[in-house]
């Protein structure tokens, strides 16, 4: 029986995230030449990608093979660690980061406490008893763990929302014009005389630039909603949405795997999960009326 949970699916979300940067890009693109190793900082000396010397290509091999049983969800007390050590040693080696590798980072390592009292042999199994917590103790240390983990995530949308303010064309409403024309970021060269056409409302421009703006706060916000408030699957919804649109304007595919995991962590409550196997008719109207 297979058992959906947010815990269960924010990891796979962020193992495809990384394992989508590694599969398509070859060593020279992410580490250059080499990896240096010569320095005395514990985490960049024994980094999981310098442990190969200068056999790059089999570490990383054997990361995507460890990223990939990750998403299967064996063992997720050992591969909750291992998977953690490669978003941190990545973030870390690679020459083309972006901020979704960080956060990548932090959320594996603030899930690390979760998966070492995750003693299920699959994290996608019928047994629940790891979601409800088997003791007190699990129960404070889970919910602590997944209260910084909203924190978290909180602060990287109400970050995004204050450090835009101190920006001159957020303010006057032009910035989303800058970004979708950008030579580099911008929209892909085959839409983007279209997207110019639209862009030439400058009530569009405002419209997105500033709802933009409001939106990252919103999310943020959503920190002191209720546990079961239901605008909590409707601002799910509306993020995966925007970030979706990201990839498309800016091709940030990477990026949005991890952003849906967070989300997924932020607003879903941790405890709840849902059993394939009995989704049917009468129970999926049950969990739509649950959810909304």
């Amino acid at each position: 029986m297979i058992v959906l949970s947010p815990y269960s699916l924010s990891r796979s979300l962020i193992c495809i995230g990384t394992l989508i940067t590694l599969v398509f890009n070859d060593v020279s693109t992410l580490f250059g030449n080499k990896i240096n190793n010569n320095s005395d900082f514990f985490h960049i000396k024994y980094n999981f990608f310098s442990l190969f010397g200068e056999n790059l290509v089999l570490g990383k091999v054997l990361a995507i093979l460890i990223l990939l049983i990750v998403i299967i969800g064996y063992y997720p007390r050992l591969t909750g660690l291992l998977h953690f050590y490669i978003t941190y040693s990545f973030f870390l080696a690679c020459d083309v980061v972006d901020g979704g590798d960080h956060i990548a980072s932090n959320l594996t390592l603030l899930l690390c406490p979760l998966c070492l009292l995750d003693g299920r042999k699959n994290q996608w199994s019928r047994e629940s008893s790891f979601l409800i917590g088997n003791n007190a103790f699990d129960s404070i240390i889970k919910r602590t763990f997944v209260l910084l983990i909203c924190i978290q995530v909180c602060s990287i949308y109400l970050h995004a929302f204050v450090g835009k303010l101190f920006v001159e064309e957020w303010i006057n409403g032009t910035a989303v014009y800058y970004w979708f024309t950008h030579s580099y970021f911008g929209v892909n060269p085959l839409f983007l005389n279209p997207v110019r056409q639209v862009l030439s409302n400058d009530m569009i421009v405002l419209s997105i630039t500033w709802g933009t703006l409001i939106f990252e706060f919103l999310l943020a916000a959503c920190l002191i909603l209720p546990k079961n408030d239901h605008k909590r699957i409707l601002f799910l919804i509306l993020g995966i949405c925007f970030h979706l649109a990201i990839v498309f304007i800016h091709g940030l595919v990477s990026f949005y795997f991890v952003m849906a995991a967070a989300l997924v962590l932020y607003l879903i409550p941790f405890d709840l999960h849902v059993r394939l196997n009995e989704i049917n008719k009468e129970n999926g109207i049950k969990l739509f009326k649950k959810l909304f």
